[in-house]
């Protein structure tokens, strides 16, 4: 069995990387991770008590 030639997409899609204006570094790597609120620790820590139930 002969295979056809795979027809020509017709959008091609290009990709362009960019930096947010807002962010501080302006690097386009991983960001470092910004310190948990209190607040924020002690809700994942009730959200895990939940689950372990």
């Amino acid at each position: 069995m002969k295979s056809q030639p795979k027809p020509q997409r017709k959008m091609v899609y290009k990709m362009k990387w960019s930096v947010n204006p807002h962010r501080k570094d302006k690097r386009t790597g991983a960001i470092s991770p910004v310190p948990m609120s209190p607040y924020t620790k002690y809700a994942f820590e009730e959200i895990e008590r939940q689950f372990r139930r």
